[in-house]
């Protein structure tokens, strides 16, 4: 696996309960802080409501003026009796 170096600023007392968190958990800081990375972009990806994203926002927009265009002339019921004497 090819990995990617950062250098990472962190005060003295959250490097203190990392160091802690490592050695409790018998790993290397490294890998504390990688699952931590990962949980964090899991739980924000979670909390990203599907509205947001600009690719749903022009599909909702389409969709919308579809809507308005074939809502003002379009009559479901002349639909369904043209259907039934063409069928």
């Amino acid at each position: 696996m090819s990995v990617a170096k950062i250098m990472l600023s962190l005060p003295p007392a959250l490097l203190e309960e990392v160091d802690a968190a490592a050695r409790a958990e018998q790993r290397s800081r490294s890998e504390l802080l990688r699952d931590a990375v990962r949980l964090y972009l899991r739980q924000r990806q979670a909390q990203a409501r599907p509205g947001d994203n600009p690719v749903v926002q022009r599909a909702v927009a389409m969709q919308n003026s579809l809507a308005l265009r074939d809502s003002i002339a379009w009559d479901g019921v002349a639909e369904i009796r043209r259907w039934r004497t063409e069928h």
